[in-house]
Formats: C-alpha cells, structure tokens, sequence
C-alpha cells in the first residue's frame, strides 16, 4: 500500500480533488472551485499571479494530485506577450484540462477561454511531447505537438475505440473517489473500465465492491468521457454523491437506466446511517488554512481537525493563529464535498479568499441556515450582551434576541403575530433605540430585519407573494417607451403585485456614475452616482393583482437604473439576464436599464446605408513589392520575418515548430496600401461602401496596435503620398474610410516610451531608468537624478520633447524582466509587455479632474501650430475613427473627442464617425456624448453562436433584443454587425464545427460545406439587419482560421471560393437595392424558434421586407405579417414568390437556406 493509500484509509479522507464531476452544473460545465490543493508532496509555492496548467495531466507531470490549482509543478512559463506555455510528455490517454490563476479555483478557465467553463479535452494516441498555450487576453488554451490531426493519429484513435476491454460509447462507469479502492489506476476517471456496470437486464447497471471505511463521492458516467455523467437525483451534470462508511463493506452501486438514479447498499447500512445522524452535523473548516492548523494537507473535507465548534442558534466558529499571507477557504459537510458551501453562502460556491498582512488570530464564522461564512478580519461576531433586542406592543417575547444569520450586520427575529398595527422597537448597545408602526396583514410568523448599517427595521410579514410581484421591461404595459429615451422625455413604469399584498410602493431612479474603481475598465457604477425615489400610486386593479404606477422625467441624459421597493420591506428589479422579468429580494437587487440620451444625439446617416470591409492590411494585397524590406526590426531589434503569401501567420507561443525563432507578430506578409487601391475595383463589384483598415501607423508589429509614432505610415504600408492615392480612388467609387485609432496605449518600442533608446527624442523609459539607475547605483534622490538624467542625456545630443512624453507612462524603481531582458516595472496592457497604456489621469476629462494635460494637447487640441493626432488624420482623407479599447479610456477624454470631431467635416463633406472597440453591452458610448457606433461583438454571439452554431433562435433574439432596448435608435442603426474580426476565430470555420484548439487547421479539422452554408447564412442576416454589415476580409472567399493569429491568414487571390463570392454579391446588393427597407427600416421579429429565426423590416412608405432563416433541415415555416392578404413577397435572392394568407406567409425553407423577400 503507498503512502497515499495508507494516509486514506488511516484517517478515511476523501481527497481533495474526488470531486471531480466534469463537466460540472455548479454552475454548467464549471470545475469545482474546492479543488485547490494536492497530496502532501511538496511543490512549488504558487503565486497569485502564477498561471498553472491543471487537469488529469498533472500527475502525470510530477505533481503530487491531479485538478491541483496550488500545486506548482505545473506552473506555466510567461513567453511574453500575454502568453504562458508549459511543455511536457505524456503517455498515450485521454485528457482533462483547464487553467487556474493564482493558486486557487477563483479565477479559472476553460473551454473558449470561458471563465469557470467547461474541461477542455485531449486524446493522444502515442507519447508524445504536448505544449499548452494560455492566452492571457483571451483566456484560451491551445495544444500543440508532432502529429497533430494527422491521418494516423485519427487511425489510431478508431482503433483504440474499438480495442477489446476498452469503455464503449453505451458503458456505465461508476466514477468516485472510490474508483482506486475498487481496482482503477486512478481516481474520477470516466475511461477506465475497471468500474464499468453491468447490466442487470431489468433496466439497471450493477456494480459491487469492496470499499474500507472512509468518506466518498461518486457520480456515473456514460460512454467513458465526461460528456454525459448523473448525480445526485439522477440529475444530468448533477452534484456527486456522498458515502460515508463506518465500517469496511461490500458495496452494491445501482444506476437506474430510466430515472438516471444511483443509489447504494450494504449490510448494516441502517444502523450505521443511525450512528451518523447522533452523530450530527460535522461543519470543518476547508481550504489552504488546514495544514496550519495541523491538518495532514489542505483542502481535506475529512480532516476534523479544523471542524468547528457548535456554539449555538446554528452558528459555528473555528479559531487559528495564521502567518502572513493570501488563504482560500469555504466550509464542507459530513467529511465529503457533496455538500459545500463557499462565497455569499452559495453551494458549491467561489472559495473565500483571506490576506493577511500579518501574523495573527483569525476566527472563522459561518451559520448553517443562511449557510453565509465569515471571518474576524472583515467581520465582528457579537455576544448576546451586544445584540439588538426585539420588543414591541405585541408583548413578550420568549428570546428577544435579534441575530446574524446573514453574517452581514443584518440581525432578525422571527416572532408569531395576529393581524394588526403593532409598534416596534429594536434597542441595540451603542446606538439609539430604533421605533417604528408595523402592519402585519394577517396570522403568521413575521421576520424582523434590522440593519444595523442602515439603522432601518425592516418587517415581513409574508404577505408579498413572490409569484404574483411582476415586471416586464420589454412590454409597454410596464415600461413606456420601451427603447432608450431622448432626455426630457417621461418614463411610465408599472409593476404588478398580489392583491392586498402591497400597502407603500416606490420606485427608486439611479443615475449612473462611469467610472473604472481603481481598475482599467470604465463601467457603470450605480452605487457612487445619485439616487431619486418616486412614490407610486395603486391605479388598478386586475384579477388578482395590483397595479402600481410612477412616472419620472430624467431631465439629463446618462445611464440610468430603476428598481422597486414595496411596503419598505423587499425590493423588485432585475435579474441575472438582462431586460424583460426580474426578481425580488429583500434587498441587493439589479436595477434595471434605461439609456438616456441628448436632446442633440445624432450619428452620420452613411455609416446607416454602408456595407464595411474589415482589411488587415498586412494580409489584404501586395501592391507595391518595393516597401517589402522598408525596415529591418520588429520590436527592438527583433528580426522580421518575410513569409511568402501562401505561407500560414504563425506565432512562437502557439506553433514553436512553424515559427522559425522565439518571437511574436514579427511576421510579414507583404500587404500594403497600394494593395488596397488595387483591389477597390474588386470591392466596389462587391458591393462595398465602406473600408476599416487595422492601424497603418509606423509600427512594430504585424498588427500594429504597438504604434512607434502617430505621425507617420509603417514604411512596410506605403508613404502618405499611397494613403492620398488610395483615399483619391476610394472617394470616385464612393467610398468611405475608417481607421483604427489606438489612443489608449502605444508599443515599448515608440518615440514615446523607447524602451531601446533607438530614437533622439527622449522617451520615458529611457528617462526614467537612468533616474532610478542614479538613485540606485549613486543613492541619488529623485530630485537630484532627474537632473543629472537630464544633465547626460542632453550631452549625448538627445532632446526632451515639447509634449513631455516622459510625463505619460508609469513606471516603477522595481527591477523585473520579461521576454526582452531585464528591466525596470511599467504598466503594461493586459499583460502584454510590449504594450504600454498612458497614464489616465493625463488625460482631459479624467476622473482626476484634468481639464488640460501635454497628452491631451497632442492626441487632441494640438499646441496652436500643430493639430492633435485625432485631428490631424481627418486631413488625410479620413471619415470615421474605430477606437481601440475604448472602456480602458477615461469617458470624459472620449467626451472631448466628440465635440471637436463633430464641429468638422470631412474633405467630402461627411459627418465623421466615432467607433468604439466594445465587447460586452455598449450602452455607456450611447448618451450623445461619445460615440456614433461600436463593433458589435454582441451581435456575433447573439448570431454566431446562440443561433447558427447551437440553433437556439429564441436565446439569440432575446440577446438582440436587450440591444434594441438599450441602445438609442441613432446607435443601434450605425452599428458595426460583424460574426467574426481579427480578434476571433473565422466564422465558417466555426460554423463548420472548427475548435480554436487546434492552431493551424487544414480543411480536414472542420466540415467546411457546413461553414460555407452557414456564413452565407450569417451574410444575409447581417444584409437584412439594422447596422452597418461588415465582412472581415476574405470571409466571402472562404478563407477559414482558428484564433489569433491564424486568423489573420492572407487573403487567397487565385484560390477564390466563386460560388460564395457570388453570393455575397447577390446579398449585398440585394441591401443596396432596398436600403430604404434593410438599411433604414423599422425591425421586429416574426419567429425565433430553434432553427427557425425571421424578422420583417418595415420602410417609412410602408413597404415591407422579410428576413427568414433555417439553420436545419428543410422545413415549411409560417410567420405572421402584418401585411393585408394577398399581398404579395418575391425572395430577392431565389425569385420564389409567397402570398399572405390569414394573415400568415407561408414559406418552404430548405436546409440551410436563407431568404430576403421584399413586397411586391
């Protein structure tokens, strides 16, 4: 027996990482945050900054326990650039993986880069050598290794599959902590058929064995993956179930094949389930704090020596003395995970994280009904002495005591009460008594609340019946209008309630204050903005319910929310999704939504009626084989890599072997601006009105986001004399131009920060790391370096900018190193070292208050002689700007970039265009004072993956719809539509079913005709949708990528897919034929349903178009019109006319096939 083995059965522990039910529904496909620590084997400590790969790999690596986030064997080495690699051998299996940070499960992800999202999965069919690439801004994982997606890999796959003795795709495996004991290699190991159960032909899987004494989880599995597992209740992906054996015992597993139960057996399990529940209750303190306490190793549900003490009212507490240091706790049940508890008193919860600066005695809480957990450090536990007391005119009351079950300062007495008014009163040491008239509606239990924050008594009587409060924010019944609101203009909001229930109902109105909390990202925050509460006032009511009704009028624009509050007891509003229904609580509610915009909001109507394409310029066309070698270095002095046009984007951190040396995005392709100018007659024939171009500044890298100087054209590109020529032809065909502006951060290797000292202009890190050389080598204080830095670096012939360039960046007397070398601590973007964010306080409008700064003078105002660099580039010919990372950038900067952007036109007489780069909800860009537009990356979700990747019509509508709702309509008209960009993976290789997994696929890694069906799809929504529709360039080729930089593949001149080409011209003029309906018409949804997603567009005249989609099979789809009968629809792309009958159109979809009808 090995020391693992011996320690289990001595002390009958469940390890750690038994739990592993993945993918897990805690919630869907997440790994559970309670696997945070190993064996006793030591490992590196882990910091919490420390990447590690962790999984069934880990042992196999040197680890001491698989799905061991605090073992550091595993920890990933940072190649730069925001990436982390770890390389390894492992034996021929299968395998389960994702990411931790930090330590702990807190902070974890999974497949897609999801947070908490499902195991990624690997299948080797050898040894082979594996290296797992983690993408810091991304989150996503890929593998890579010799071999890979080769034809005898997948040879020897289906020979394995078919091996005798190997789990077949119908086996029931009985998987557990217990599969060890009962003959597996390993724990939770859904491919081991040691476990497999046998059918008992009666509609059962039978499994018996022999287990020792001890704690256990356990769950099925079918097919030998995680794919299809039950649990507890025969619940798909459900919780594992606990076993707790007194005694040794032959064990009889059944799983119902019907009911997906599993249930167990053996002797004298009746007696013994007596002796536990004598027993009571064993709560044990969990996490990284048990081996101080002198448990055998951390995170050991079955280790009593931290169970805390019973110390009455279901309160429990446990009292150490811990060093210094960051912890990871929660609280686990009778020695197993199967009932845990962890952040907010959620089961299954997030760990507790604990910091302690120093040494000290930390006494832990937790109460088992709220099951809520807390510690010393943050909270006061109170004795009785110190308790609020409930007394009131109903009498005495046998415990008067008011207590903390919440562990949050909100203290509550249940007490049994007849109707009536009743006067209350909470007395509390240290502060004053607290009194007030209470109405209780009827006999029953009342639950007083107390807060002792707020000092406010709140009072449930239970007469608010939660099933009959109702809001619906998408229906004009309980909210009027329904979309964002010009400022000044009234808002109706309604709210149902049971009958009788509510007495006082008010609605609480917050203004929003945007704003980054010390962080990079700028949000809306509703907590530091102002609030209003309006009373509201019962008009009606309906059958068994109240309606309450309240008015207001946001007389200025911003983002506002709204919540309700009734008879100052609970609260009503929002819910986890967005919009629609909400929830109510007794308090901590989500307000909900409402976008409110100036009275002046307008955004340019060209950017309504355009069809865009995206250009990666690097990879578009090579028009000018004379600016191919215009420079030497990448970042530093990196070399640059040429690669021939046929050659595939390829990055060390993902495809070492590919890459040919150790660096990132040094690789070029040839494409230039003369490249485009060449290929305008090619987009025109497309259909094209509209170009975004990535940077084109002087850069470092193929992407450009790390600009050298704002200034000036990548030599690589062109000069601006090929920018005024491009422009020149762009204008004749009737073209707009958008560029990319990325105002937020520029590269270590700029004439702004010149990190190599390559540039006569002082940057600030040359700057600055002389100053803290002479501070550190000659004990100079800051003063005196600076002089003397300025001192030497003057007689070395360098020049101090008049900008103060070495003012804009942060950057600390901490020596570090990074891919580069050594070198003193800056803020870096996202990770990215070779990416340096300016300073936010140096920009106007700043929450610091700068009204003027050197930064905002030459991105912006310029000095008088010179124009700001925004401003600067519109004389070159440029209509629009797409602002990269715009939420990282104070919202006021982007304020004062509106106004001077919209007092100009452009040289063909436009209203410029102000773009953001947004991923999530971009509402906060909406209120008249920053943008016209945002890359719609909702869209892509909504489209992409809710409706043609899982055929969930209704989930994608309802995200369109939060838009529609949320965004003013001079926004929402102005969007830019994509389903993929520069940042994603292609989107016919997506819909072809391509996992960004594998970094450089061929056409055998995706079913390409399905892609191919599908993107044409996803063009004609996109043509039929309000916005802008944008196509990245070479999608209507069939080009095809898995994630960044594959994605960024040439554009194959000579290797078209025609077909396709032919049909995004059909779809795009299709647009351009009827903008007065596709461009500018009214939208609303005719059906979303499964595979089936339709919506009509409606012009000002009246006439009518339909957008109608089937991502399945053939079938006959009806839709309701509000169109007369006998009217009459011709699809513009078949020529197949349909009649409306009843009110109804009637359409024969065939597989995969979309329609654009316009009334006849």
């Amino acid at each position: 027996m090995n020391h693992k083995k011996a320690l289990k059965r001595a002390i009958g522990m469940s390890l750690a990482f038994g739990l592993l039910a993945s993918p897990y529904a805690m919630p869907a496909d997440m790994m559970p945050s309670y696997i945070s620590a190993s064996v006793a084997e030591a490992a590196a400590a882990v910091g919490p900054s420390d990447v590690v790969l962790v999984g069934t790999v880990q042992s196999k690596f040197g680890a001491g326990a698989d799905w061991a986030p605090g073992d550091g064997t595993t920890i990933m080495k940072d190649v730069g650039n925001g990436k982390y690699q770890y390389t390894g051998k492992l034996p021929k299996g299968n395998y389960e993986y994702k990411i931790a940070v930090g330590g702990s499960w807190d902070e974890n992800y999974g497949a897609n880069g999801a947070a908490n999202g499902a195991n990624m999965k690997l299948k080797l069919t050898k040894d082979t050598d594996v290296t797992f690439t983690y993408d810091s801004a991304t989150h996503k994982t890929t593998v890579s290794y010799v071999g890979q997606g080769s034809a005898e890999e997948k040879a020897a796959a289906a020979a394995e599959a078919a091996r005798p003795g190997s789990v077949q795709p119908t086996d029931v495996v009985l998987v557990g902590s217990l599969q060890d004991e009962l003959g597996a290699a390993k724990e939770w190991d859904p491919a081991d058929a040691k476990t497999i159960m046998k059918s008992d032909g009666a509609g059962h899987h039978v499994f018996t064995g022999h287990l020792p004494k001890g704690n256990y989880d356990f769950k099925v599995a079918v097919g030998g993956s995680w794919d299809v597992n039950y649990g507890a209740n025969g619940e798909a992906n459900g919780k594992n179930i606990a076993l707790r054996l007194l005694k040794d015992h032959d064990v009889t597993f059944t799983y119902d094949d019907a009911t997906h139960a599993v249930t167990y057996d053996y002797a004298g399990k009746d007696a013994e389930a007596k002796v536990l529940a004598a027993e009571g209750r064993s709560i044990v303190l969990t996490g990284t704090v048990q081996s101080k306490a002198g448990a055998a190793k951390d995170w050991d549900p079955s280790d009593t020596t931290t169970r805390m003490k019973a110390i009455g009212h279901d309160f429990y507490s446990y009292k150490m003395k811990l060093p210094a240091g960051t912890y990871y706790y929660k609280i686990s049940v009778n020695g197993s995970w199967a009932e845990n508890y962890g952040l907010g008193g959620n089961f299954d919860g997030a760990n507790v994280q604990l910091t302690l600066p120093k040494a000290q005695e930390v006494t832990f809480y937790y109460n088992d009904k709220s099951h809520h957990i807390a510690d010393s450090t943050s909270y006061t536990f109170r004795a009785d002495s110190e308790l609020p007391v409930l007394s009131g005119s109903f009498g005495a009351v046998a415990d008067p005591l008011m207590r903390d079950q919440m562990l949050d300062n909100l203290f509550q007495k249940t007490v049994p009460l007849k109707k009536g008014d009743y006067t209350v009163t909470v007395t509390m040491p240290g502060a004053d008594a607290l009194t007030q008239t209470v109405n209780v509606a009827k006999d029953g239990d009342v639950t007083f609340y107390y807060d002792s924050k707020a000092k406010h008594l709140i009072a449930d009587d239970g007469r608010i019946r939660e099933d009959k409060v109702y809001h619906d924010s998408w229906s004009t019944n309980y909210r009027a209008p329904f979309e964002a609101v010009k400022e000044g203009t009234p808002v109706k909001l309604s709210l149902a309630t049971g009958k009788g229930d509510v007495t006082s109902a008010k609605l609480v109105v917050y203004k929003a204050k945007i704003t980054a909390n010390g962080g990079d990202e700028y949000n809306p925050d509703y907590t530091a903005g102002t609030v209003t509460s309006y009373p509201m006032t019962k008009v009606s009511t309906s059958g068994d319910q109240d309606i309450w009704t309240a008015s207001f009028t946001p007389q200025t624009y911003g983002l506002y929310g709204y919540k309700f509050v009734l008879n100052d007891t609970k609260e009503y509003g929002d819910d986890a999704k967005p919009g629609s229904t909400g929830e109510l609580k007794l308090r901590g509610v989500k307000p909900y939504q409402l976008t409110v915009y100036s009275k002046d909001y307008k955004t340019p109507d060209w950017a309504k009626d355009a069809v865009c394409y995206q250009i990666f310029p690097d990879r578009f066309f090579n028009g000018d084989k004379s600016n191919d070698n215009a420079r030497a270095n990448a970042r530093g002095f990196q070399p640059v890599q040429h690669r021939k046009w046929s050659a595939l984007p390829a990055n060390h951190s993902k495809t070492p072997a590919t890459d040919g040396d150790n660096w990132e995005c040094n690789d070029f392709f040839g494409g230039d601006l003369a490249g485009i100018t060449k290929k305008l007659d090619y987009l025109k024939g497309l259909g094209v009105t509209a170009i975004y171009v990535n940077p084109i500044y002087n850069a470092c890298s193929n992407h450009r986001y790390d600009a050298v100087d704002y200034g000036t054209i990548d030599p690589f590109l062109g000069t601006f004399k090929d920018l005024e020529t491009m422009k020149a032809e762009m204008q004749k065909r009737g073209m707009h131009l958008i560029m990319d502006g990325v105002y937020n951060h520029v590269g270590d290797d700029s004439i702004y920060f010149d990190r190599y000292g390559k540039y006569k202009t002082v940057g600030a890190y040359e700057y600055w790391s002389r100053i803290y050389d002479l501070m550190n080598d000659k004990h100079m204080t800051e003063e005196a370096a600076k002089a003397e830095a300025k001192k030497e670096l003057e007689a070395e012939g360098q020049v101090f900018s008049p900008w103060h360039w070495e003012n804009w960046f942060e950057i600390k007397n901490e020596k570090t190193q990074d891919m580069m070398g050594k070198k003193y601590a800056y803020h870096d973007w996202q990770g990215y070292d070779s990416l340096v964010p300016f300073k936010d306080a140096d920009y106007p409008g700043s929450e610091q208050g700068t009204v003027k700064s050197d930064l905002g003078d030459y991105l912006l105002y310029g000095n008088g002689k010179d124009k700001g660099v925004i401003m600067k580039w519109f004389d070159e010919g440029l209509d629009g700007w797409r602002l990269d990372v715009a939420k990282e950038v104070p919202p006021g900067f982007w304020a004062d970039v509106r106004k001077e952007v919209k007092s100009i036109k452009t040289k063909d007489g436009s209203e410029p265009l102000l773009l953001g780069e947004i991923w999530q909800d971009g509402s906060q860009f909406f209120t008249g004072d920053a943008f016209d537009s945002v890359m719609n990356y909702k869209l892509s979700f909504a489209l992409g993956d809710l409706f043609l990747n899982k055929g969930d019509a209704k989930a994608a509508d309802y995200e369109l719809t939060v838009l529609r709702q949320n965004y003013p309509k001079e926004a929402f008209y102005d969007l830019m539509n994509i389903v993929d960009s520069h940042d994603t993976v292609r989107a016919i290789y997506k819909f072809g079913g391509g996992s960004d997994s594998v970094a450089q696929p061929t056409k055998k890694d995706f079913d390409y005709d399905l892609g191919k069906a599908r993107l044409k799809l996803a063009a004609t929504f996109l043509m039929g949708y309000p916005g802008m529709p944008t196509i990245y360039y070479g999608d209507e080729a069939g080009q095809y990528g898995s994630s960044d930089p594959d994605c960024r593949r040439t554009y194959p001149w000579g290797k078209e897919d025609k077909d396709l080409i032919a049909y995004y011209k059909k779809v795009i003029g299709v647009r351009n034929a009827h903008k007065d309906i596709f461009a500018r018409g009214d939208v609303n949804t005719l059906k979303a349903e499964g595979d089936i997603y339709a919506f009509s567009r409606k012009a000002d005249s009246g006439k009518m178009g339909i957008v109608a989609l089937n991502r399945g099979k053939a079938q006959q789809v009806t839709l309701p019109v509000s169109a007369a009968d006998g009217t009459v629809f011709t699809d513009e792309l078949t020529g197949t006319k349909a009649t409306v009958s009843g009110g109804q159109l009637t359409l024969a979809l065939g597989e995969n096939q979309g329609m654009m009808l316009v009334q006849d």
